[in-house]
């Protein structure tokens, strides 16, 4: 299993447009083949920053998800400055403790 962390800046004052459309998107990604679980979370501190928090069975099925044609043409229609990911932003697990 890999964790995928992506940060998204959206244009001033298209915030609910990009929520609306990320959902859509979102539903989309979790219905692919190897997907676990994807989580969009909000900036406390700046309301135009948004990370997405995904769960893959492995890099392939994430890879695989990200190249159907119907994520490309979604994606390019997100209201956005710009994006990170990286190398860097693939995680596996390797410890961890659950809260009471």
């Amino acid at each position: 299993m890999i964790h995928t962390l992506v940060v998204f800046h959206v244009q001033s004052g298209r915030a609910a447009e990009f929520e609306a459309d990320h959902r859509k998107l979102l539903a989309l990604m979790g219905g692919q083949p190897g997907c676990i679980e994807i989580r969009a979370h909000r900036s406390l501190s700046d309301p135009l920053e948004y990370m997405v928090y995904g769960s893959w069975e492995d890099k392939e099925a994430w890879e695989r998800a990200h190249q159907t044609p119907e994520f490309k043409e979604s994606f390019k229609s997100l209201p956005l400055i710009g994006h990170t990911l990286s190398r860097g932003s693939f995680f596996e697990p390797v410890y961890g403790t659950k809260g009471s």
